[in-house]
């Protein structure tokens, strides 16, 4: 319970449309006991009684309260839904921007589409829990409270025969409720990892035919699917013993009433508008019971699905962040940018408060990426600012190692690192980062165009300083080519255009951003050797942007 009751901490953000949901429900709940009294009333006051003008005055309330009913009740469901989807943005929102500020490490050890699944899929699961749990559950509940209250008032006896199978209702939810989480649980593993594998067949798809692998692949996807199928139906078999199992208790309360109510009818004792009111009020008790069933299978998938999502809101931040990223203002702020409204660029991007210079220098630097496995060992060595400092050594030496451990995706085990003679450490960790600029041999562009890409170098830039750091990057000739040019759109991961071509638009954004420490990790592996002549010629000349 721990779980859905984190979800729930949400509701208290928005406790003005949790009241008037609440509000809302009460009042339409209300308006379900009018017409069973209603129908009692004209079977004993105007069809026995013969008082056929008392019909249209009863027929008439009647029909108030269905108007009563149905209005509350559409507002309770628009208040509803806009307060279950502002929770749900809420959730969704911390959960991108916690799993934005989690070390690399983490990343290392889980897979994409587990991370998708459990973004999209997870908080969907638990959006479900928000809307059953406020809308069907507190309606069902207060249903039930005032039903019962009115049935009591009515015929106790008659309530009490209704109430006989509640014993076993309640044995049944809760022997469905302590062993359905370890179902859901598998399910949701089962569903994670088929989106995992989905993913990683879509992004590898090149080499997957390069290959011929279709067939294996195929086969993989079959047995994870199999796995998500037979997960599944050890949850709906589950359920449908469940289901018509609670439905039969409930016909054994229906049986009870009707046979003990027509013999008092027969004796005497009982009205038959008191009969047929109390069936009719019956039908308004176990309906919401029904209603209850269903959302405890909500509710136990919901459960299963928050686990997820609040094990990686659990998981700590990587070190030196002091701030959660700003992620509800900062887009709109950001396409204003683009549009050429710089009233907030004196903000944006975020700049230290005392300039870094660039002189970096390692001080007996260890590290491991596994326990008793050393990538680096007592590395030293001094890089003065203003100056080009080369490192060359054999493939997995550790050289993009120690790029890793200056920009702090990695934390070093042994020894010190220093900017400008402080500590790395002392740095705050986004201040550390805006003053490097780094180009992998692995260019990664997002799905967007040329320009946007380039943007994120420096999101206030003027097209002048773009095509500045366009031409250092000799990047300008095939950008004119494109027949949109800045405008063109690169497709993901920059597929429509060739590995050389993605890492000159890496090295112009890394150029645009202006920064004191520039890192080129192989950087022009993918070039010929004029053009990167070329580029280590225009890097060196690009005056710093204004």
């Amino acid at each position: 319970m721990k779980t859905v009751w984190r979800v729930f901490a949400y509701l208290k953000r928005y406790p003005g449309l949790g009241a008037g949901t609440l509000a809302c429900a009460i009042v339409g709940t209300l308006m379900v006991i009018v017409f069973p009294s209603v129908t009692k009333w004209i079977i004993e006051d105007v069809v026995r009684a013969n008082r056929p003008d008392k019909l249209v005055p009863l027929i008439l309330i009647a029909t108030v309260a269905f108007l009563i009913q149905h209005l509350f009740n559409s507002l309770r469901i628009i208040l509803n839904n806009t307060f279950e989807q502002k929770v749900i943005f809420d959730l969704r929102s911390d959960l991108y921007s916690h799993i934005q500020l989690l070390p690399l490490r983490w990343f290392d050890n889980r897979a994409t589409g587990d991370l998708m699944t459990r973004v999209i899929e997870d908080v969907n699961s638990v959006e479900r829990v928000l809307i059953d749990g406020i809308e069907q559950g507190v309606v069902a509940v207060l249903q039930i409270v005032i039903v019962v209250a009115v049935m009591f008032y009515w015929n106790a006896k008659l309530a009490l025969l209704a109430l006989v199978p509640l014993p076993l209702l309640i044995a049944g939810a809760l022997a469905y409720t302590l062993t359905a989480h370890r179902r859901y649980r598998l399910q949701r593993r089962a569903a994670s990892n088929i989106n995992a594998l989905l993913h990683d067949n879509l992004a590898g798809v090149r080499q997957i035919k390069s290959f011929a692998r279709e067939r294996e692949e195929h086969a993989r996807f079959n047995r994870a699917s199999d796995q998500l199928r037979h997960a599944t139906l050890v949850v709906m078999r589950t359920w449908a013993i469940y289901s018509p199992s609670m439905s039969m208790f409930e016909a054994i309360g229906a049986l009870l009433v009707l046979g003990f109510g027509s013999h008092d009818v027969l004796t005497g004792s009982l009205q038959l508008g008191d009969l047929v009111g109390i069936l009719m009020l019956m039908a308004f008790l176990y309906d919401p019971i029904s209603r209850l069933h269903q959302l405890n299978q909500l509710v136990q998938a919901g459960r299963a699905a928050g686990e997820r999502v609040f094990e990686i809101l659990d998981e700590d931040a990587e070190p030196g962040v002091k701030a959660k990223v700003k992620s509800v203002a900062e887009p709109d702020r950001f396409s204003r940018l683009k549009r050429g409204d710089t009233r907030e660029a004196v903000s944006f991007p975020y700049k230290p408060a005392q300039p870094i210079i660039g002189d970096i220098r390692y001080d007996d630097v260890s590290f491991s990426y596994t326990d008793g496995l050393s990538a680096l060992r007592h590395i030293s060595f001094h890089a003065l600012p203003g100056t080009t400092t080369a490192l060359v050594g054999a493939t997995g030496a550790g050289k993009s190692t120690l790029v890793n451990l200056l920009v702090r995706f990695y934390e070093f085990d042994s020894g010190q690192i220093y900017v400008d003679d402080k500590p790395i450490r002392d740095y705050d960790l986004r201040s550390l980062r805006e003053a490097i600029g780094v180009v992998t041999q692995e260019s990664f562009l997002f799905n967007g165009s040329i320009r946007e890409n380039l943007l994120m170098g420096k999101p206030i830039a003027t097209d002048a300083e773009l095509w500045r750091a366009v031409d250092a990057a000799n990047a300008r000739q095939f950008i004119e080519r494109l027949p949109e040019g800045l405008e063109s759109v690169v497709g993901e991961r920059g597929v429509k255009l060739s590995v050389g071509e993605k890492q000159r638009l890496s090295i112009a954004r890394a150029l645009l951003k202006d920064p004191p420490i520039l890192i080129l990790d192989e950087a022009t592996a993918s070039v010929d050797t004029a053009t990167e002549r070329l580029i280590r010629r225009g890097a060196c000349s690009t005056p710093a942007a204004p």
